[in-house]
């Protein structure tokens, strides 16, 4: 054999084991299957972005990276848990949580997380909002308080110099604004999907009512209190108050409808404020307290970050590496300013792009006060009730104090269930 194609079989021997290597090494990276939900379009990049600087410290890891619209979410997940190739990790509606737990499916992550690592959350969002059943079953990924937005122009056009701080000036406001006509719409209210019931529950809680019991035992959101808080709503449905069919607008219908400079009021997040400053610079909004009748009050909303149990030791283990890495403050705030979101770390609220944000400022002063839905293992499904009781009242169906009675039979049925099933 010539020294030419000794050499050569030498090399190509090397890279042979050189490939070898490398797709040995490949084979052995823990994989991390992370679902996450669509926020935006700038989910989807944010992500990746996070995936490429974690991989590059963690050559180890391969953190597989799943996005999901809301709407599918919660079928999409189970679906893979029963199927038997359950996610690693995953943001989840924290309404979710009591479900999942009842099924076996979370990781409690009191084992994980350092009082360090724990310290480093705005309190409330981790003992309020993240415990259930005793433990902590996530971090909260997503985070918002509520607020009514109101356009300062139609405001000056229909002479009223302040926002509404009661139902009746509300009322008042809004047919003003109806009044001028020429697609302006006074209030905006959601009467599809989910969040239909939480439209109504700004109202109820303002009215010094209650979604259930405080024992967790029965429904509450169709006492007096929440009777009147349905009648007001679908009054301004009736009266034409609202924008065109109510009944069929999910929450992205009326923010498009504030941008557009159609809508006098909307309650909604700071996210709006977010996509005003990109779609609408010209436009001036105000922001104020969600009128109410007894009670000052606000939605404290987050999603969470958990983990799920029927992942492998090695898997969860670094998903969490993963997690200490993704909550690195220049990742949070990144998040919190392009998601419109509040920041859920003191050390990322006290930031001068945070601190010096008057809408975000405006939301974090009203995060301490928010309220959080209760977790029931039910949760999901009183939300998705309550929703289509209220549309159906909006669509003329059934009154209001019909919608929420037969919504409260079904609630209730659904507690005495769960309270014998798990």
């Amino acid at each position: 054999m010539s020294n030419n194609r000794k050499r050569m079989l030498k090399v190509l021997t090397i890279f042979l084991v050189v490939i070898f290597v490398l797709t040995a090494c490949s084979s052995r990276r823990t994989q991390v299957d992370f679902v996450f939900m669509y926020t935006s379009d700038f989910t989807e990049p944010y992500w990746q972005g996070v995936i490429q600087d974690f991989e590059a410290q963690n050559p180890d890891i391969e953190v597989n990276l799943t996005i999901f619209k809301w709407a599918e979410g919660h079928d999409k997940i189970a679906e893979l848990v029963k199927q038997g190739k359950p996610p690693t990790l995953a943001r989840v509606a924290t309404r979710w949580i009591p479900e999942y737990n009842a099924a076996g499916w979370l990781e409690p992550i009191d084992g994980y997380i350092t009082p360090e690592f724990r310290d480093q959350f705005i309190p409330k969002l981790i003992d309020e909002g993240s415990q259930y059943d005793g433990r902590t079953f996530g971090l909260p990924i997503t985070v918002s308080s509520r607020a009514l937005y109101y356009n300062k122009d139609l405001f000056t056009q229909v002479g009223v110099d302040s926002p509404p701080q009661n139902w009746d000036e509300l009322k008042k406001t809004a047919q003003a604004i109806a009044a001028l006509g020429s697609d302006k719409y006074g209030f905006g209210i959601q009467g599809k999907e989910a969040e239909t019931s939480t439209y109504f529950y700004y109202f109820l809680w303002g009215n010094g009512g209650n979604i259930l019991s405080q024992d967790g035992t029965r429904p509450a959101f169709a006492d007096a209190e929440g009777l009147e808080a349905a009648q007001f709503l679908n009054d301004l449905v009736t009266e034409g108050l609202t924008q065109p069919d109510p009944a069929n607008s999910v929450r992205k219908d009326l923010e498009t409808a504030f941008v557009e400079g159609k809508l006098g009021m909307v309650i909604t997040g700071p996210w709006l404020a977010t996509r005003l400053e990109a779609e609408a610079p010209q436009l001036e909004y105000g922001l104020s307290v969600i009128p109410y009748q007894k009670t000052p009050t606000t939605l404290a909303a987050l999603d969470t970050l958990i983990l799920f149990k029927q992942a492998e030791e090695q898997n969860k283990k670094a998903a969490w590496k993963f997690v200490e890495f993704l909550y690195a403050d220049e990742y949070r705030l990144q998040y919190a300013l392009k998601e419109g979101v509040l920041p859920e770390k003191t050390s990322v609220a006290q930031n001068n792009q945070i601190t010096g944000n008057p809408a975000f400022n405006f939301f974090m002063e009203k995060l301490p006060t928010g309220r959080f839905e209760p977790l029931n293992v039910k949760s999901a499904d009183i939300s998705n009730t309550v929703a289509a009781a209220l549309q159906s009242a909006y669509l003329g169906q059934v009154t209001p104090e019909e919608a929420l009675n037969n919504a409260a039979v079904q609630v209730l049925q659904m507690l005495s269930y769960s309270a014998t099933s798990w």
